[in-house]
């Protein structure tokens, strides 16, 4: 579980989202939260990234940035 119970109840609703659009299959609740993990890093990373003034030469420090600080919370 997440320390920060708003990044943990966004990873429920996209997880929960993206396995209604692909038509509620069985078993598949880790693939969906991971999936949707993926998808907020890269929402958290982009976001920084343009807050940061989108220097070309560092969009992967933002990704790493992002992944820790999630994994982190």
């Amino acid at each position: 579980m997440h320390k920060n119970s708003a990044i943990a109840e966004q990873l429920r609703q996209t997880a929960y989202f993206m396995w209604e659009q692909d038509g509620r299959p069985e078993g598949q609740a880790m693939a969906y939260w991971l999936r949707a993990k993926e998808a907020l890093v890269r929402q958290f990373a982009y976001d920084r990234w343009l807050a940061g003034g989108a220097p070309p030469d560092q969009a992967e420090l933002f990704w790493t940035e992002a992944e820790r600080d999630l994994d982190e919370n």
